[in-house]
């Protein structure tokens, strides 16, 4: 799976990073420090998440200057996409 950029109606922005089974990893932007956490499809869908067209690798070059800390595992992650060329054009399939 694609790294996806979504963003909910609140304005928060999350990147999807990869998928296991029904459920998706995933890393909030938030106030603190960010982590990789799990979510199914469908709470992806009642956080009001939808994929936008952003690039994955802009989005995780900002994340990782995160003021709160990046985890180890989160850091891995989105190294990884910073250094990749991911599409734009985004779906949750």
């Amino acid at each position: 799976m694609q790294p996806t950029v979504v963003v909910n109606h609140h304005r928060q922005t999350a990147i999807v990073i990869a998928k296991h089974g029904s459920k998706y990893e995933i890393i909030k932007l938030g106030k603190g420090r960010l982590t990789v956490s799990s979510l199914s499809a469908a709470e992806l869908e009642l956080q009001g998440y939808k994929a936008c067209e952003y690039s994955p690798s802009q989005a995780a070059h900002s994340y990782l200057q995160h003021g709160a800390g990046v985890s180890n595992r989160a850091k891995k992650y989105l190294e990884y996409i910073a250094r990749n060329k991911f599409s734009d054009t985004l779906t949750l399939t």
